[in-house]
């Protein structure tokens, strides 16, 4: 918004007794979504590229398992110096974030070389510096991607020690637990928002068949003891339960009483969609991060769950073993059912007005 346009449009609104005093100054605001996932985009290709010249000119280093951790380290380091010396620069945050990527994958490759007899060791490693650098590198981007990282290295990290599914209802809590005390957390929103959006992607992965289809992690045979052989149930229970308790939240941030109208619509709608979530797998992550993001008005979340809820249904239905004419009856009952629901609550539920919803 330019100079002249501000002062007019300011000019207006005091004529309309809406505002008083003299004309605010502008702060500078950050750039939008879409030039940061631009910039991380850029950043990925720059740092394969700056990856590609350290593998060429110095081999050793990515070799030897020490020199790789040693680089990565000082790689990293390189790249706080330049967020926090250019933060306001374009050029050089993205420069920041191909340097601080390498630094990450050099970091990966020593820890690969050092500790490749245990896997199990390596992820859980992995999973520690991964959420080390969330909290430490001052850049938005950064922290996305290394929230991700460290999202995913907890889950092959269990999974290699034949806990299989259980990460994803501990994603699923963390994310909730950071996107629903947002005011709470205020002070740490600069680490908060891009680890919550991390945690967000890492859910899109896990099973809503969104960028794979299927675990690119082909599943292993489950652990002697019981949480091994049951933590695929674990952990969808753990997706439902927190979905519930995100539903009762609302409700009550609403101030609406379980007992009336919307609470007992709200209630039947949350126990229909747990029950059809614990046979799709997918549905429930999809539900928390379209809830979540409408609960605290994030459009980016609005989004993820979209597409994780186009996913979920992609997946699932390419994955039902029925004929493509079973699935078009299926595909045209839960048409006409969301659309008799939509008339239900239209028609039952009281019109919303301003102020509170009903008590």
């Amino acid at each position: 918004m330019t100079v002249p346009f501000r002062q007019v449009l300011w000019q207006k609104l005091q004529d309309g007794g809406l505002v008083a005093g003299h004309l605010p100054a502008t702060e500078k605001g950050e750039s939008p979504w879409f030039v940061r996932v631009m910039l991380g985009i850029a950043g990925w290709i720059g740092s394969l590229f700056l990856l590609g010249f350290v593998g060429v000119g110095f081999a050793f280093v990515m070799e030897n398992a020490i020199a790789a951790l040693v680089t990565g380290a000082l790689v990293s380091g390189g790249a706080y110096v330049i967020f926090k010396a250019r933060q306001e620069s374009d050029f050089f945050t993205q420069f920041g974030l191909a340097v601080g990527l390498v630094g990450q994958i050099m970091l990966l490759i020593g820890l690969f070389e050092l500790f490749e007899d245990n896997e199990r060791f390596v992820y859980a490693a992995a999973f520690i510096i991964e959420a080390l650098l969330t909290f430490v590198m001052p850049n938005f981007i950064y922290r996305v991607l290394a929230s991700l990282a460290a999202a995913l290295s907890l889950t092959f990290a269990l999974h290699s020690a034949g806990i299989y599914g259980l990460a994803s209802g501990l994603i699923a809590s963390g994310f909730v637990l950071i996107w629903m005390q947002d005011i709470r957390w205020v002070r740490f929103n600069e680490i908060c928002r891009p680890a919550g959006y991390g945690l967000a992607l890492s859910l899109l992965y896990y099973k809503s068949g969104i960028f794979w289809g299927r675990w690119i992690w082909w599943p292993r045979s489950a652990g002697p003891n019981w949480i091994s052989q049951n933590a695929p149930w674990l952990g969808k229970a753990l997706i439902l339960i927190v979905l519930a308790v995100v539903v009762m939240v609302l409700l009550k941030r609403l101030r609406i009483a379980v007992g009336n109208r919307s609470g007992v619509a709200a209630l039947a709608v949350t126990v229909l969609a747990i029950a059809a979530a614990f046979t799709a797998p997918g549905l429930g992550q999809a539900l928390l991060i379209l809830i979540v993001g409408y609960a605290v008005c994030n459009r980016v979340l609005i989004g993820i769950g979209l597409l994780a809820c186009a996913g979920f249904l992609s997946n699932y239905y390419y994955l039902m073993e029925s004929t493509l004419l079973t699935k078009s009856f299926i595909l045209i009952g839960l048409g006409a059912a969301l659309l008799i629901g939509r008339l239900l609550v239209r028609s039952w539920l009281p019109p919303v007005t301003g102020g509170h919803a009903d008590a």
